[in-house]
């Protein structure tokens, strides 16, 4: 029998004693044990704050879609009441929890265990195949005639199969829960030894990662193919060649995943704080630090400097040009100067007109300017120190025009 009245806190409609019914059967549920481990830091600090929000959640849940009214107008017994919430609407809340945070994941981990049920390449091993398959269980709400089926917690966080290891009515034990279950390579003897379980890790360190396969996918096109079944018993087929040894669906889930490259992205506060491991201990998260390293900083100095002795070179590759002519390098500084960094910014024409030469030379002198700076092969960074001490020194010269000269 269950511990809480459900029916009668319905027909005395105390909401309050409602929801901490639910909160205490979301306490003890097996079913929520991995939101304990993968719900976000920054929303909740303690188990019990994770048990309170996944209560309200459940309970506007139900209330949204009438179960409460449903449970009080056709008379169902508590029992049926706890039957319903305990097997179908928790699991079935963590389940779309876990979906959305970690959707591959979720995903892969499902195929795995259907492809050990369904492949013919895989087959039960031990105690489980004794116990005969027996079809399929019809999911959804049970009737109101059922006879309803007392829910004992179990020691499992899988939220596939919430079934545990009663007897039936005709006391033939029921088989293990699915991520309890044994399985091993079909071609393998029913006497094959079991291995260590915590070697396995290393013993398939050998097993190629598998690529991913961006292939779109699904109802909506917009999810990934990441790995074709075949593919995927075929890494399956690896995994158990590598251990040479049975092993529950749990480990296999864990192994085979480990294999395939998900991308599970979750976005989180920089505030929140991280686990670090079973120690329970937790460390802030710092934000990267994008100020200038003392490295940095010299770095970036001799390039300043590299660059500003490129000006003095490049003035000197500008007078070797003109064959050290002092007439035509005068008129040569005079081009640069009106054409790059005047701030009146004259024309072409203007500039020849200043400086009493024909548009043509002008143009000569550009191309000539723009030749040599060519050689020079500046970076961006480099290309704006390399232009201010270039500036300054054309500034200092006699060459250019009083008019125009920005320090007289």
């Amino acid at each position: 029998m269950t511990e809480i009245d459900w029916a009668g806190l319905l027909n005395e409609g105390d909401v309050e004693g409602l929801w901490n019914g639910l909160f205490q059967m979301v306490s003890r549920h097996p079913a929520v044990r991995p939101l304990h481990f993968a719900t976000d830091g920054a929303a909740v600090t303690s188990q019990m704050e994770i048990n309170a929000d996944l209560t309200q959640e459940l309970f506007l849940e139900l209330f949204q879609k009438q179960r409460f009214d449903h449970y009080a107008d056709n008379r169902y017994t508590s029992n049926d009441i706890e039957n319903e919430i305990a097997r179908i609407e928790v699991p079935n809340l963590v389940g779309a929890r876990l979906r959305k945070q970690y959707p591959e994941s979720f995903r892969m981990a499902r195929r795995v265990s259907s492809l050990l049920k369904s492949s013919p390449r895989f087959r039960r091993f031990g105690d489980d195949e004794s116990v005969e398959d027996k079809p399929a269980r019809r999911r959804g709400r049970p009737s109101k005639k059922a006879k309803p089926v007392e829910v004992r917690p179990c020691d499992d966080d899988d939220i596939e199969d919430i079934e545990d290891d009663l007897q039936n009515g005709n006391g033939e034990p029921r088989r293990r829960r699915m991520v309890n279950q044994v399985f091993c390579l079909s071609e393998w003897p029913r006497s094959k030894a079991a291995g260590d379980s915590g070697h396995f890790a290393d013993l398939i360190k050998n097993v190629p990662m598998r690529k991913r396969d961006t292939r779109l996918v699904g109802r909506s096109g917009n999810t990934q193919l990441i790995l074709s079944n075949p593919e995927l018993e075929e890494l399956i087929v690896e995994v158990f060649d590598a251990i040479d040894s049975p092993a529950d669906v749990r480990t296999m889930r864990h192994l085979v995943l480990s294999k395939i490259p998900l991308q599970d992205y979750n976005i989180a506060s920089l505030d929140e704080k991280l686990r670090t491991g079973s120690d329970g201990m937790y460390v802030q998260r710092d934000a990267i630090d994008t100020r200038e390293t003392p490295e940095d900083a010299l770095l970036r100095e001799e390039k300043n400097e590299r660059a500003a002795r490129l000006a003095d070179e490049f003035l000197v590759s500008l007078r070797c040009a003109v064959n050290n002519n002092e007439r035509r390098y005068s008129r040569l500084l005079s081009t640069l100067w009106h054409c790059y960094y005047d701030p009146k910014a004259p024309s072409q024409i203007e500039i020849a007109e200043l400086l009493g030469v024909s548009d043509s030379l002008i143009s000569d002198n550009r191309r000539l300017i723009e030749y040599e700076l060519r050689k020079l092969s500046l970076s961006v960074e480099e290309g704006a120190v390399f232009s201010e001490s270039l500036q300054s020194l054309i500034a200092c010269m006699e060459h250019i025009p009083t008019e125009s000269h920005p320090l007289r």
